[in-house]
């Protein structure tokens, strides 16, 4: 008998967790957008002193690292929520 109450509180706690994946999965993309319009707010350094403006090069090498670090984050995501098995029946 307890054995079975364990296992079914396992299996309550798996769910909840797979949840909780599923959830970061939904939000990455809403975090990805803000992440890519960070760089329309950066000062240029044509408007301001060369020294303290944000190069375009500078901004290109940031979304190319945000872009990359939205796929390593997808790719976990993907993997966790196989490992928890959320959406199967």
């Amino acid at each position: 008998m307890i054995g079975k109450r364990d296992q079914t509180m396992t299996r309550a706690a798996n769910a909840a967790r797979g949840q909780r994946v599923t959830d970061s999965a939904l939000i990455l993309p809403c975090v990805g957008t803000i992440l890519f319009l960070l760089p329309i707010m950066w000062l240029r350094s044509s408007e301001v002193a060369p020294a303290a403006g944000i190069a375009t090069s500078t901004a290109l090498i940031y979304l190319f690292v945000v872009w990359a670090g939205l796929i390593c984050c997808a790719l976990g995501l993907a993997l966790l929520i196989k490992r928890f098995g959320v959406g199967r029946s």
